[in-house]
Formats: C-alpha cells, structure tokens, sequence
C-alpha cells in the first residue's frame, strides 16, 4: 500500500502541460521548467506552407514566410523624344528608337503602331527583349507638303510592361525660307484672318533656315511690297519682311503665296484663314494643294495626292478645272486605306504668270456606279 500512495503523488506531481516521459527516460523533468519555443524555419525563394511544429501550449506563435514580389519589367528608352527641328516639306525622315531591358524578365513585343499613316515601322510582334537586351526600333516620317508644326507617335506595347510606350518625333514643316505671320505675339505659318478679320491685311516675315540670301520676287504674282529694302539698290538678304493686301484681290484667295529666287523655295505658300476659304473635300485628301513651283509653258510636272480611307472606292481619273491647263492621271498605288494618285499637268502659254486652279480626282462607287469628286487645288507660277 505504501508503495502505490508514492507513485500516485509522483504522478499528480507531473505538470498538465508536458506529455509524462517515455519508459526508456530516466526522470522526467521538474513541473516548473517552460520548455523552449521552436524556431520558425527561414522563408524561401518560393512561396509554401509553414512546415508542422509539435510545441506545446507555451510555444511563441510561428511566423508565415513572406514569398518575395515577382521580378518586375523596366526599360529605359534612349531619346523618347527626338526633336528634328525644321523639316522640308514631302521629305523622308528616318530614325531607329532603342528600347533597354533593365528589368529582371523577358518583355515580348505585342504591337508597334505609328500614330498616323504617315510614319511606318517594320514588323517586330513576337519580338522578346531579354533582360539586358536593346531592341531597335526604326521609324520612317514622310512630311506632308503643308508647312507647319508636326508631331508623330509610334506606341510600342509590350507583355510585362503596364503601361505604353511612347516614342515621339516632332519638328516643323518649313522650306528653306520661313515664311511667317504673327498671331498674338507668336509666328505662325499661316494667314488667321478667320478669328480677326483685319488681318486681310498684314505683314510676313520670311527668313532662310539655311542662312543663303535671297530675292522676293512676287506676292500674289503681283510685284512685292518689301519693308526697308530697294532691290534697286540693297543687296540680297537673309531676312525681309513683306507686306501683303488681300483685300486688292477679287475674293480672298485660300493661300498667301510669295515668290522667291531661292532654289529651295521658288513658291512659298500660307493657308489663309478666313470664312470664306473653308475647304471641304469629299474624298479624304491628305493636302488640299500640291505646288508645282516655277514652270515653263509646255513642260510636263509630275505631281501626286494621298487618298485616306478610299474603302471601295476606284479612282478612274483627274482632270483640270481650268482650261488653260491639263491634268493627266499617270498611275497609283497602294490600297484601300491609303492611296497614291500620280498625275501630271501641263500649262499652256495663256497660262503665264501665277495661277491658283482646281485639279478634279473622280472615284467611282462600285456599288452605286456613281462618280464622286474632289477638287485639289494646284499652286504654279507660269514663266514663258
């Protein structure tokens, strides 16, 4: 009897929270000792369930893992931004964008798309940027034969990246002399007599951007009225400025147009603002002019007009509004989105001097078998 009331005290003596010591263990272990918590494991590369712990109720509480952020995409560009300063008109500008991997994964290319139909690129989907790679993109710019500012985007999407890339080219149409109005305080290259109608009447600054001095020979095809120069006796400048009257012509014309001897700029025209020179097309035309520069009577000059979004549309042929010209369509390519006419015109000797005429385009519906038309008007100075 002696013996079991010692192992019963023995047992009760054993703390609540401990497990009594396997039969193998000598003795078991005073009631007052706090077992040490285990140590969580370190996290890892992957994200995985915390591994079992077998501690007791006085064990301290495991932390989770944290599985570290995805690798992310980043990419620096060199010159996003391209400034190409002054541009002349209907000439090709090329330059190759680079894109840099400086991100921790592949970034595969999904579309590159230019801003208008002006500017192409070469086909680069499916294209993958390896972390640390360049990626060349080209893009071609052909300017229009407006003067003017001119901006073009080519949007680069890539998987990876959240957001667009954008590439942008700018610079202003311009030929090789400047011709300029003044517009609240800024130099404009246009004639706004719409929002002021006083400005019929004004001055233009012209001025060569390649520094070569020249002669103006004509505004309007009537003698100029150069401020502080007599051609008689100051030699050629750089710089004049001219000053013009619209109000002495029957109707306002819808372009300025100024004569010089400069080889670059022979004709040099200003779209004229105003109420009544509203042009409004029917066919999509790129231009609502093409200049013909300086001419000899008889002489053929090949000319050509972009068509946007013809669809299915057929241009059959031009002709000239003005029976002291012809117009003769030559050819065209490209498709339905856009469209190159080629043509060319031939002024006869009654034509002499400076003329603003109507070239008609005529497409035909096949659907409706019905012609549309659009008139393109043609800038030229006639010489004998």
């Amino acid at each position: 009897m002696l013996i079991l009331r010692i192992a019963l005290v023995a047992l009760a003596s054993i703390g609540c929270g401990e497990a009594p010591a396997p039969a193998s263990a000598s003795v078991p272990a005073p009631a007052t000792t706090v077992p040490e918590p285990e140590k969580a494991a370190p996290p890892v590369a992957t994200a995985q369930a915390p591994a079992p712990t077998t501690g007791t109720a006085t064990d301290a509480p495991a932390t989770a893992p944290q599985a570290p952020a995805p690798a992310a995409g980043a990419v620096t560009v060199d010159q996003a931004n391209v400034e190409l300063g002054f541009i002349t008109p209907r000439s090709t500008i090329n330059h190759t964008f680079r894109i840099t991997n400086t991100g921790g994964i592949p970034l595969k290319v999904m579309a590159v798309k230019p801003s208008c139909t002006c500017t192409t690129t070469i086909n680069l989907d499916g294209k993958v940027i390896a972390p640390g790679a360049t990626l060349e993109v080209p893009a071609s710019m052909r300017a229009p034969a407006s003067t003017g500012q001119k901006q073009v985007m080519v949007n680069v999407v890539l998987q990876g990246l959240p957001k667009v890339i954008e590439l942008r080219m700018a610079g202003e149409i311009a030929f090789p002399v400047r011709a300029t109005t003044s517009v609240q305080g800024k130099d404009v290259p246009y004639v706004d007599a719409d929002t002021d109608p006083s400005r019929v009447r004004g001055t233009v600054k012209l001025k060569s951007t390649d520094g070569k001095p020249f002669l103006v020979r004509a505004v309007q095809g009537q003698p100029p009225m150069v401020e502080a120069f007599d051609p008689a006796k100051d030699a050629p400048r750089a710089e004049y400025t001219v000053a013009y009257d619209l109000t002495r012509l029957p109707k306002v014309p819808p372009y300025l147009v100024i004569e010089t001897d400069h080889p670059g700029a022979r004709l040099i025209d200003l779209r004229v603002r105003h109420a009544t020179t509203h042009i409004k097309p029917v066919l999509s035309l790129a231009e609502f002019r093409a200049s013909a520069g300086c001419v000899k009577a008889g002489a053929v000059v090949p000319l050509d007009i972009e068509i946007k979004n013809l669809g299915m549309l057929q241009v059959t042929g031009v002709r000239s509004g003005d029976p002291r010209f012809a117009a003769t369509m030559v050819g065209q390519t490209g498709d339905a989105k856009l469209r190159t006419v080629a043509f060319s015109i031939v002024a006869s000797p009654q034509a002499a001097g400076f003329s603003i005429f109507p070239v008609v385009i005529t497409a035909l519906d096949p659907v409706s078998k019905r012609n549309v038309e659009s008139e393109l008007l043609v800038l030229v100075q006639v010489d004998p």
